[in-house]
């Protein structure tokens, strides 16, 4: 019940199919928007994420209930993205979220996982390791949650839609001026996959999935 799902489709029209989808679903709470991507763009989904997020901050800005109001200033965003899986446990490690983060993500940059490494004597992050580590962020868009705060600033954080290709999460979490290393390890730090890219087309850099692919993490 206190799950509010937004699904922003990329189309000219809402479609009927999603929409029964919804009414047919178990979920409490739902909005149903749509935003066709603009052409020329070397990235997607940030035109749907940022009315996502328009819609979130008309939601908890204009609520009038002041005990509602408090519980919307209080929750979690999460952007999940259409073509991956998750497990039911992904919600649980949302409601520890305090700042920004983040858990592993598998099958994603030509890896078993991408996730953070965590120093066992701090509880801190002190790498990644991910595709493009060197990225100031180096954390798939499915690998991060984050406080509404950061939704709420003036002006809010959002998508770049013409952010350079792999870089949109990067140009995003930068305007949270939170560090990368001061990103919150979560899913027992960073070591449990409760999120897969499943795309029809899973890449492994042009060679065949290694033969140990379920040694590290339980994928």
């Amino acid at each position: 019940s206190n799950v509010h799902m937004i699904v922003v489709e990329d189309s000219v029209n809402r479609t009927a199919k999603v929409e029964r989808w919804l009414n047919d679903s178990l979920l409490l709470h739902w909005s149903h928007l749509n935003v066709s991507s603009s052409s020329g763009l070397r990235t997607r989904g940030a035109e749907q994420r940022n009315e996502a997020i328009r819609l979130i901050r008309e939601i908890v800005l204009n609520e009038a209930d002041a005990e509602l109001k408090r519980a919307y200033e209080d929750s979690v965003v999460y952007f999940a993205d259409d073509d991956n899986a998750y497990d039911i446990r992904i919600l649980h490690e949302l409601r520890k979220v305090r700042n920004i983060g983040t858990w592993p993500v598998a099958l994603s940059g030509q890896r078993i996982t991408e996730r953070c490494e965590v120093d066992p004597t701090t509880g801190k992050i002190k790498g990644y390791k991910a595709w493009a580590s060197q990225r100031p962020y180096p954390i798939d868009t499915a690998g991060f949650g984050m406080h509404v705060r950061f939704l709420l600033h003036e002006p809010p954080v959002m998508f770049n839609p013409h952010s350079k290709m792999c870089h949109l999460e990067t140009d995003f979490l930068k305007q949270t001026n939170v560090s990368r290393y001061d990103v919150e390890p979560l899913a027992d730090n960073c070591t449990k996959v409760y999120t897969w890219h499943v795309s029809t087309s899973i890449k492994w850099g042009g060679k065949k999935a290694p033969p140990n692919f379920d040694e590290e993490f339980d994928v």
